[in-house]
């Protein structure tokens, strides 16, 4: 994974909006992130990586432990939940 794409993934894994947008959305959410990729279709290939990693369907081996274990905290934290 490229720098660049690893930065904005990143980015959008530790968006409360994203991160409710996908774990409980709603219809003021689906209608913001729509409105998002209609204006940015770049980012859905993105979204769809950050999609799978919420979900834990995604194969983590693409980051070092250090950087899984930082990410998986930030979302913990993003959603207010507790780290362990």
């Amino acid at each position: 994974m490229s720098p660049n794409i690893d930065k904005h993934l990143q980015s959008i894994l530790v968006n409360d909006d994203f991160i409710n947008y996908i774990l409980n959305p709603n219809l003021i959410l689906n209608e913001m992130w729509e409105n998002h990729f209609n204006i940015h279709p770049e980012d859905i290939s993105f979204v769809n990586d950050a999609r799978h990693i919420l979900h834990g369907e995604s194969d983590p081996t693409e980051l070092s432990a250090e950087e899984a274990f930082s990410l998986e905290k930030s979302i913990f934290e993003k959603c207010s939940l507790t780290f362990n």
